[in-house]
């Protein structure tokens, strides 16, 4: 195993990375230890299961990997991405504390940063998967897929299936291995197979991926603007049609503050503040 160190600007929350983490894991797919702060995973990395250790710190993250050195930059970039580590948000933090509603807010949670996914196939079928159901029930069908589909690892853990895995079943053979309505095991094939042929070559240019992802059958803007915040990291994504945004704002409404946006940049970073908020 290689270790390495991989620093953060600024804080890491690591209450905030851990309760994220602890809300979207997946037992088949990964092993998270709360009171280590440890987050062990297999990733595919250039075409090879990966197994790697996380040990979060508010300095960093600690990273081993059975990976050849070759690949560490690579997998160094996969994590800093996955977490934003090297995010630094004190701009966006300026910004908002200059608007009453969100003040408070920013004082109670100062270093948050958004968490992301290590692969952006994982973003986009977990996003698919988990329309308009909790997310227990998301964790449930997502257990199930990565069970299916994902390539097993000595470890015992799987990582999470290919786009040309999912493509390669029909709908109903998805549905039966999610066992979720046929509409949207239907959505997850379309966008797999998009993402194969298409999708991961528009990466570089975030607008022009989201509005042909948009424009599949079955993919709505929640989605879209959900897979720009968590799949594509936009700092300007602010979700105010998610329901816990929504919750969210009524309260700070009902306590008498006056709502309003963001300002430009914030967005990414008022809808972490507000979820964290409506947590608390």
């Amino acid at each position: 195993m290689m270790d390495m160190h991989l620093p953060a600007t600024g804080t890491l929350d690591v209450s905030h990375a851990l309760a994220v983490l602890k809300l979207h894991s997946l037992p088949v797919q990964e092993r998270l230890d709360e009171p280590a702060a440890r987050l062990q995973r297999v990733l595919q990395v250039k075409g090879r299961l990966v197994e790697v250790t996380l040990e979060l710190t508010p300095s960093g993250i600690r990273l081993s990997h059975d990976a050849p050195t070759e690949f560490s930059l690579h997998i160094s970039e996969v994590i800093n991405y996955w977490f934003g580590v090297q995010q630094d948000t004190s701009d966006s933090y300026e910004a908002l504390n200059a608007i009453s509603c969100y003040r408070s807010l920013a004082a109670a949670f100062p270093s948050l940063r958004l968490i992301s996914y290590p692969d952006h196939f994982e973003a986009l079928a977990t996003t698919v998967i988990g329309q308009q159901i909790s997310l227990a029930a998301a964790r449930t069908l997502g257990s199930r897929y990565v069970g299916a589909l994902g390539q097993l690892h000595s470890s015992g853990l799987r990582a999470f299936p290919t786009a040309s895995a999912t493509a390669a079943c029909t709908p109903e053979e998805l549905r039966e291995i999610i066992r979720c309505p046929l509409a949207r095991a239907t959505t997850l094939h379309t966008v797999a197979a998009w993402f194969q042929a298409h999708g991961q070559l528009l990466l570089s240019n975030g607008p022009e991926f989201l509005d042909e992802l948009q424009g599949l059958r079955g993919v709505g803007p929640w989605t879209r603007n959900y897979v720009a915040l968590r799949g594509l990291r936009d700092p300007e994504i602010f979700l105010e049609s998610d329901l816990v945004v929504r919750r969210a704002l009524r309260k700070l409404h009902d306590s008498g503050l006056a709502v309003s946006p963001p300002p430009v940049g914030t967005g990414s970073l008022a809808t972490l503040l507000l979820w964290s908020f409506d947590a608390s």
